[in-house]
């Protein structure tokens, strides 16, 4: 008997992810905005954009309303018409917009890892986040996002061979007819009527292989930046001055946990709904967990960096005690690699 729900669950979970997600996004990009320059240097401005994609990325998100279902042979993510009230064209791109977020958000995150690595490592490379090198990661950054918005709208959009499957699959699970939903997903096999056996479909395999590779190279990339800026720390202990360690300390340890968050809520449920379709595993409408962890992750990110950087800290202290002043004050110095 069919049933809305997960649907219904998925809808309430969106929204207070996006509520929450906006409001401590927003006071961190204000925490990072009231910084001086001397103190974070051209980290700000990472620091910045990556808080503020959060924000798109949810608001993104929260217009979509995006749910997930996976069959013996695909994954399908969707949005009910009814619900977002858009077109079934244009909610197709904007679940393929959420989808090129998502690759945004890993692709900004392992340049963090980069900029923390050159920082300890070797400072004199740092002019390569200079003013006149900025369109250069602006670029990287907007391929990457352009490659994952095509994999979604041109190689998993939806057509007659996924139909197949998801239409009646929707009928029976969600009560759902073919103008009911928009989708976009990968299916790895189809059946052939006349001879009754399985085939690959390429495109799919060419788009999640193709999504599935930056991953990798990204998480690659991510280890071994976090690991050779983890041994540079620990051999300038006794070379720097307390109050740059700390700092430097801070701003790691934040990178290494908005790491391990987004690969709990969003890389290791993504990377299960990838992949069971692909072992002829179907978990079916409960693969909606998916989704109501993907929606809830970004309002984790901000309360990370708010509570390991000892400065932003400070400040929410003290606003909540009214703005009175901290009796105690240190001093902290410019820091010219930050």
């Amino acid at each position: 008997m069919c049933s809305a729900a997960w649907l219904t669950f998925n809808f309430y979970a969106e929204t207070v992810g996006f509520i929450l997600s906006v409001i401590l996004n927003v006071i961190l990009l204000t925490l990072i905005k009231g910084m001086p320059n001397k103190v974070f240097g051209n980290y700000k401005y990472l620091m910045f954009s990556f808080s503020a994609l959060g924000v798109v990325y949810s608001c993104i998100d929260f217009i979509v309303k995006p749910n997930s279902h996976i069959t013996e042979r695909s994954f399908v993510i969707f949005s009910v018409l009814r619900v977002t009230k858009l077109s079934k064209p244009v909610a197709e791109v904007g679940l393929s917009l959420m989808c090129a977020s998502f690759g945004i958000l890993l692709a900004l995150l392992t340049i963090h890892f980069y900029y923390r690595y050159i920082c300890v490592a070797c400072p004199k490379k740092l002019l390569r986040f200079s003013l006149r090198n900025c369109f250069l990661w602006i670029l990287l950054v907007l391929s990457n996002f352009s490659i994952w918005f095509y994999c979604c709208y041109i190689w998993n959009g939806s057509n007659d061979i996924k139909n197949e499957i998801v239409i009646p699959e929707f009928r029976e699970v969600y009560c759902l007819e073919p103008n009911d939903y928009a989708y976009t997903g990968a299916q790895y096999f189809y059946g052939d009527l006349s001879t009754g056996t399985l085939h690959m479909y390429t495109p799919s395999f060419a788009a999640e292989g193709t999504t599935g590779s930056i991953i990798v190279l990204c998480l690659i990339l991510l280890t071994y930046f976090g690991y050779q800026t983890y041994n540079h720390l620990y051999k300038l202990v006794q070379l720097t001055s307390h109050t740059t360690m700390e700092h430097q300390n801070q701003l790691f340890q934040t990178l290494v946990l908005q790491t391990i968050i987004p690969a709990i809520f969003m890389y290791f449920p993504a990377s299960c709904m990838v992949l069971f379709p692909l072992f002829q595993l179907k978990i079916g409408a409960i693969a909606n967990l998916v989704m109501t962890s993907v929606s809830i992750y970004p309002c984790f990110e901000p309360l990370v960096a708010m509570y390991c950087i000892k400065r932003f800290r400070k400040r929410i202290i003290g606003a909540v005690c009214c703005g009175n002043p901290v009796k105690k004050q240190v001093r902290v110095q410019p820091m010219t690699c930050l």
